[in-house]
């Protein structure tokens, strides 16, 4: 169960189940339609799916873009390795999830990274709110701007609040 503040969590967690049905590891980088930016360059490749979703993915990073409805609005990132910043402007109407081997990450109207490796699922929150849930079961936990959370496998999750280094060497793997 996500651990709830002022904000209920209900919804998010129904988008939880609703997409962890299609996180299947993702065999090649897939953008389900969103349209690459020709202008960008350096570390990472930004994405524009439309409706108010904005996704930055490193170069590196082994991903794809879920949409599993085919109407044209992405519900999920699974990102098996490396690292992804998610902006999805306020009041867009729609959730968006993150999914990867350790943590389901699932949101409406923010923008957070999420770094996968191996052993750990890392996110943290630039602005809005941001539902985390272990894969496997536990304890998820909601996090706010500043705040981030390290998913190494089912359990209680917490947030904490991140440095201005930690955050800022996450944020720098999208040239930011």
């Amino acid at each position: 169960m996500i651990r709830s503040s002022r904000h209920a969590a209900s919804g998010l967690l129904a988008v939880v189940a609703a997409v962890a049905a299609l996180a299947t590891p993702a065999a090649a980088q897939s953008n389900a339609g969103c349209r690459p930016d020709p202008a960008a360059t350096g570390p990472a490749i930004t994405l524009d799916c439309g409706h108010g979703l904005r996704i930055t993915v490193e170069r590196s990073a082994a991903y794809a873009v879920v949409d599993g409805n085919s109407d044209g609005r992405p519900e999920a990132l699974r990102l098996d390795r490396g690292a992804a910043l998610v902006k999805v402007d306020p009041g867009a109407g729609r959730g968006f999830q993150i999914l990867t081997p350790r943590a389901v990450a699932s949101v409406r109207g923010t923008e957070w990274a999420v770094d996968a490796a191996s052993d750990v699922t890392s996110v943290f929150v630039v602005s809005g709110r941001v539902a985390v849930a272990p894969r496997g079961g536990g304890s998820g936990v909601v996090l706010q701007a500043g705040e981030g959370v390290d998913v190494r496998g089912p359990g209680q999750q917490r947030a904490i609040r991140w440095g201005a280094a930690r955050a800022a060497a996450l944020l720098a793997r999208f040239g930011r």
